[in-house]
């Protein structure tokens, strides 16, 4: 949480907080008498069962599950709630209230100290596949000691027993079937989770807006590992094979001179062409030994599909691709088809055109999947036709409109793209610019402007009339270029024609506006028409069609 520069700073702790750590089995006593509280302003329970299983195979395997930090100070009688587990606690003068750890806390105590009935769901501990699950309740808690072994399979170990190595043994007892792997078993694990030791820090004092900076520092400062920083965490560097992971892909494929790819776009490309769900955990889903073969074909079809949409498609740069859809999307289509028919190659790219100028590429996960959905191995000519079916046959309403340029926005990145194929040249010096090392440079405005100030007092001034795709220069400078220049080509690669100049030079910003717009909305139209062939014979190929019959 970011303090303003003018506010008051929160105040001192007067003593340090007190680092302690408690084993399971004397945190629980504290919460069943009421000592352990969840202040008001902490957030709602979010977990999940795959995570309370998860947290469980922590404690059991000896892995670190984070520091508890509690508030020490007093407390009235009450009616706790933590998760399913109710409790009537006193009023006590050393409680210990959570600031971070509620959904701990409340995991252990609802499924240590809860008792649930019969039928109902709870976890347990599979004695036989050694793992943690959540399964019905067989017996309720009355009657664990007293009734009989199961009547056929394996009975797994409700945790509400472990807490206490008494109740542990008496269920042992009223299970004679178990063998002695299996007891030695559960008597292991209660004995680790009862043992677990948790870190914790215990602060002391009465200021509650001291606590409430501390929580929000602790659940909001810290930065939580990215999707690529997991992988790359878990799979990286398992060999000297090469790639050796996310971001060395990356890298390898920005030499190509197309500019850095985002290392989540790679893994979402690797996962593509894994055909595994972009949606859903990898961490399981990826075997160690697939990884290295994974990255180099995944760089393999970054590279064709590189190639695709510089060459086939016209995008120079990254930073002109309205969406990263297309990319994960490639990616899959070049693996299954490295060598694909010219025939192919253009209908993807109108395919590709066609979708981006009807705002119909957007990464949502639905509209990823339904994509990846259309590439099929050995099917070429059916994957590129159901793409173009999702493409649509029309543009967008506003994707002509000029006004409200913003480089992040796709529209805007489409009609760069226009600005591009003019082929820009400097103003200065009248060379083709080269625009991928223009567009690569880091901290520049993409597309600057070229009036600011009381020149640029337009309604168009907002728009690309008032954007030129070059390198900044000072206003005066970038006006003095354009008014000055003898060459009406260099001007032409601009969308300025010689009126517009001259306009520029009398001093009559507005007219230079209108002017370079009424030429730039031409440009861009002709460019996406061309670009969208919306009117083209999409049918297969004759040759293709007599591969497919045959």
């Amino acid at each position: 949480m970011a303090t303003p520069r003018d506010a008051e700073p929160p105040p001192q702790l007067e003593r340090r907080p007190e680092a302690k750590a408690f084993q399971i089995d004397e945190l629980l006593p504290r919460v069943r008498e009421g000592k352990i509280r969840i202040p008001s302003f902490q957030r709602g329970l979010r977990w999940e069962d795959s995570d309370r299983l998860d947290f469980f195979d922590s404690i059991y395997r000896g892995y670190p599950i984070g520091t508890l930090l509690f508030w020490q100070r007093q407390a009235p009688a009450a009616r706790l709630s933590l998760g399913k587990l109710n409790l009537d606690a006193p009023a006590r003068s050393d409680a210990l209230w959570v600031v971070d750890g509620q959904q701990r806390i409340t995991t252990l105590a609802e499924t240590l100290l809860g008792r649930p009935t019969y039928g109902e769901r709870a976890i347990h501990f599979d004695l036989g596949g050694v793992r943690f699950i959540y399964t019905k309740t067989r017996e309720g808690a009355e009657t664990k000691a007293r009734e009989g072994a199961e009547a056929d399979d394996l009975p797994t170990l409700p945790l509400d027993v472990v807490l206490d190595s008494t109740q542990l043994l008496e269920w042992l007892f009223a299970h004679p079937k178990l063998g002695p792997a299996q007891r030695a078993l559960a008597l292991d694990v209660g004995k680790r989770i009862r043992e677990y030791q948790m870190p914790c820090y215990i602060v002391e004092t009465s200021d509650d807006q001291v606590l409430r900076t501390i929580f929000h520092r602790t659940n909001r400062s810290g930065r939580p590992l990215e999707e690529p920083e997991v992988f790359n965490a878990l799979f990286g560097s398992l060999s000297e094979n090469q790639p050796s992971d996310l971001r060395q892909v990356a890298q390898r494929a920005s030499e190509m001179g197309f500019g850095p790819l985002p290392d989540g776009d790679v893994l979402k490309a690797l996962l593509a062409v894994k055909g595994l769900p972009l949606d859903r955990d990898f961490t399981d889903a990826l075997r160690r030994d697939e990884v290295p073969e994974a990255l180099r074909s995944t760089e393999a079809a970054l590279r064709e599909t590189i190639v695709f949409l510089r060459r086939d498609a016209g995008f120079a740069h990254v930073e002109l691709l309205p969406y990263t859809l297309p990319i994960v999307v490639l990616s899959k289509f070049f693996h299954e088809f490295p060598a694909p028919r010219e025939r192919s190659r253009l209908l993807l790219r109108r395919w590709l055109w066609r979708g981006a100028l009807g705002a119909r590429l957007t990464g949502a996960t639905v509209g990823m999947r339904q994509h990846l959905a259309c590439i099929r191995k050995d099917d070429e000519e059916g994957s590129v036709q159901r793409l173009l079916a999702l493409a649509g046959t029309s543009a967008a309403e506003d994707i002509l409109h000029l006004h409200s340029f913003h480089f992040a926005t796709a529209r805007s990145k489409l009609q760069c793209c226009a600005l591009a194929s003019l082929g820009p040249r400097d103003l200065v010096t009248g060379e083709t610019l080269d625009l991928p090392a223009l567009l690569s440079a880091r901290g520049e405005e993409k597309v600057p402007t070229v009036l600011r100030g009381k020149l640029a007092e337009d309604d168009r001034a907002s728009g690309l009339a008032n954007r030129i795709l070059h390198p900044r220069l000072p206003m005066r400078s970038l006006i003095e270029a354009i008014t000055t220049t003898s060459d009406a080509r260099v001007l032409a690669s601009h969308a300025i024609s010689s009126e517009a100049g001259a306009a520029l030079r009398d001093g009559n910003a507005a007219r230079f506006l209108a002017l370079r717009e009424a030429a730039l909305h031409q440009t861009v139209e002709r460019y996406f028409q061309r670009q969208g062939e919306w009117s083209a014979d999409d049918s297969p190929s004759l040759a293709s069609m007599i591969v497919s019959e045959d």
